[in-house]
């Protein structure tokens, strides 16, 4: 077998070398990576009957077989490059390779430590983040001054720096870097770009890497971008809305208790005047006991739920509609209802429910224009595609187009001591419900309110 593969040389592969477009070194290989012929210019540096991979870092030498892998499996492969170690001194071959009558052939040659152009040097210092381009040996070949930060100790600051061979910066040393090594090494394996992002307890930094693998060179291009100042202006934007969250959650409540205070406050009027306190007490303490699920909801609103129940549409109705008598009769407005039969339950926070009722006639006794009599509120009910449908209305002025637009915008308010959260917290509620909350006004046609509930037909 060896004497006759010591009769191959590349010289009987001319033709095929001439294909390949060789610069210099012309290599012949068997199947399995050995050596079997070179020209004069690759005797310079390789042995024949020697291995391939001999002359490859430990750490590279995968990197290499999967090269010649790539031949044999595709039959051709071009500009790769490869690492060799030639007598301690590393260089640089870029290969092109064909599978030939069973063997490998390869041209290549030698990219020297000054292969970066001036363009690419040009290039790296008009980055505005970091950047470096690193071999694979780890050491940092070219970088731009915004690199300068990450090497320790810290190199004289000018302009892209180029280290030549032996010289290099080692990039071992970057401060508080100790996972990029590991990035650069993945992407030099894998020849793809990669990312990475870090987060620096105790100088509470952010920064996001990302590896580029440059092909014609075997180096990975570096970026590090300082995510610092934007992690913490986000920080603060979370902070910020936490309170506004606080802030929209504290009006709300106070908001929702002066609903039952004034049912409360005018039961205790209305008691006065007739001298029938116990005729309206179930009432004032059942007001009463709606406050404090107010309040225990607002200390629990981290860990508890809406607990919703299923109620007869005529029961919560008949409940709220005596309230609103009740009120409008202390304000002075005429209060029309009519509740059409329906057929179904639905599912209900009954507190919510009264919420939502209060809520929309407060806001139409504070509209009303001062001096105008006959002031109307009213409530229909009646049953549309499934859903129960509760009609609120009332004769003000309307509400121009301009706010309306912006009516359910939460702390949005034309009212001089209002919070601005009614809407909100009304639509809020509905959604809760799988149900809508829908407002129709316009300056002198008054103002409806559509809720819609799902109704549910239980055996």
């Amino acid at each position: 077998m060896n004497q006759s593969l010591q009769t191959v040389a590349t010289s009987d592969f001319q033709e095929k070398f001439q294909a390949l477009r060789s610069d210099v070194m012309e290599l012949l290989l068997s199947e399995s990576g050995m050596i079997l012929s070179v020209n004069e210019t690759a005797a310079a540096y390789f042995s024949e009957y020697d291995s391939f991979f001999r002359y490859v870092p430990t750490k590279r030498r995968q990197q290499a077989k999967q090269f010649l892998e790539e031949v044999k499996y595709r039959g051709w492969c071009e500009e790769v490059p490869v690492c060799h170690s030639f007598r301690q001194d590393k260089q640089y071959i870029q290969y092109n390779g064909e599978w030939s009558e069973g063997y490998i052939l390869l041209s290549g040659r030698n990219i020297s430590r000054t292969r970066f152009s001036i363009e690419t040097s040009e290039l790296l210092q008009q980055f505005e983040h970091a950047g470096a381009i690193i071999n694979a040996d780890m050491y940092i070949e070219m970088y731009n001054e915004a690199f300068n930060h990450y090497i320790h100790p810290e190199p004289e600051v000018g302009t892209v720096s180029e280290r030549k061979a032996g010289h290099e910066s080692p990039l071992h040393p970057l401060a508080k870097l100790e996972v990029v090594p590991k990035l650069v090494e993945e992407v030099l394996e894998k020849q793809k770009p990669l990312e990475l992002e870090v987060k620096n307890d105790q100088a509470e930094n952010w920064l996001y890497l990302k590896g580029i693998y440059l092909a014609e060179t075997d180096t990975v291009l570096l970026m590090i971008y300082d995510l610092t100042y934007e992690k913490k202006y986000h920080r603060l934007l979370t902070y910020q809305d936490q309170m506004e969250s606080v802030s929209y959650l504290s009006a709300g409540v106070a908001h929702e208790l002066r609903n039952p205070l004034s049912v409360i406050k005018g039961f205790l009027q209305l008691s006065s005047l007739t001298e029938s306190f116990y005729k309206y007490s179930d009432t004032i303490l059942s007001e009463v006991e709606r406050m404090n699920e107010i309040i225990d909801n607002f200390l629990s609103v981290a860990r508890k739920k809406v607990q919703k129940e299923w109620k007869l549409p005529s029961d919560l109705l008949d409940s709220v509609i005596d309230m609103m008598r009740s009120e409008c009769l202390m304000q002075g407005v005429l209060f029309h209802y009519e509740v059409e039969p329906v057929e179904g339950v639905i599912e209900v926070n009954e507190s919510s429910f009264k919420q939502i009722i209060l809520n929309a006639l407060r806001n139409s006794m504070d509209a009303f224009p001062e001096g105008q009599k006959n002031n109307e509120f009213s409530l229909n009910s009646f049953e549309e595609n499934g859903h129960l449908i509760i009609q609120l209305k009332d004769n003000g002025s309307g509400i121009p187009d301009h706010v309306l637009e912006n009516i359910g915008k939460p702390f949005f308010t034309t009212k001089e001591k209002g919070t601005g959260v009614g809407i909100p917290l009304c639509k809020k509620i509905m959604e809760e419900h799988n149900g809508t909350f829908e407002v129709e006004s316009g300056p002198g046609k008054g103002t409806n309110i559509n809720l819609s509930f799902p109704l549910y037909h239980r055996e």
